[in-house]
């Protein structure tokens, strides 16, 4: 995603923002005007001090260019609590750009998924994940590995695999849990409670042949 930002990012601030988009595979072009270039170009998302008024030259210039604007937890949700609506994040109605731009990225997502899939030879043999090199998916750091964790189960059939710093959770872990964790999103698919279910069948059927 490409991001324009306008005005004072306060809460969260700057900082947080630049490592969230950073987190997204996402590229801050510019944090203050002029940003005719970067209008002319593309832009996925204007984020917007909330304070600004729609009457201010910039905010009409953004919007004469039909670029959605938003307050900074728009992009934070995106990235970090996939699922959640969005929709009160979005500012001066721009409400069906905001849905636009949600579903060129998800497009563009998609195509990347597509173009790097392994074929089913490549992906015959178990995939050992080396945590040294996984980031995590919230402050986009690599460092830390012992406390990261890791989507999925032991085995690595179920989950997609992405990192977590125990403190970038939401919200933050004390420790490593000690069963399975998977990510908001594999959550949110109901893969967590599969996993707990076949493992159940398992341990219930081993008990019946003893």
């Amino acid at each position: 995603m490409r991001i324009i930002v306008y005005g004072d990012c306060i809460a969260p601030t700057l900082d947080t923002l630049k490592r969230v988009v950073k987190a997204g595979d996402g590229t801050i072009l510019a944090t203050s005007p002029p940003y005719t270039r970067f209008l002319n170009s593309g832009v996925d998302y204007a984020v917007v001090s909330p304070s600004m008024p729609n009457t201010d030259i910039w905010v009409q210039e953004i919007l004469r260019h039909e670029v959605p604007c938003v307050v900074a937890d728009y992009l934070v949700e995106y990235v970090c609590k996939p699922g959640y609506s969005l929709e009160r994040h979005v500012l001066y109605k721009t409400h069906v750009w905001a849905e636009k731009s949600v579903a060129n990225l998800l497009r563009l997502s998609e195509e990347i998924v597509t173009e790097t899939s392994p074929s089913p030879e490549e992906n015959s043999g178990d995939i050992d994940i080396d945590i040294d090199d996984l980031c995590c998916t919230v402050c986009g750091l690599r460092d830390r590995a012992e406390v990261m964790l890791i989507c999925g189960d032991e085995n690595g059939t179920v989950g997609c695999g992405i990192g977590t710093h125990i403190d970038c959770c939401d919200p933050p872990l004390n420790a490593i849990p000690e069963e399975d964790w998977f990510c908001p999103k594999c959550s949110n698919r109901g893969i967590s409670n599969v996993t707990v279910k076949n493992k159940r069948a398992k341990k219930s059927s081993s008990s019946k042949v003893k």
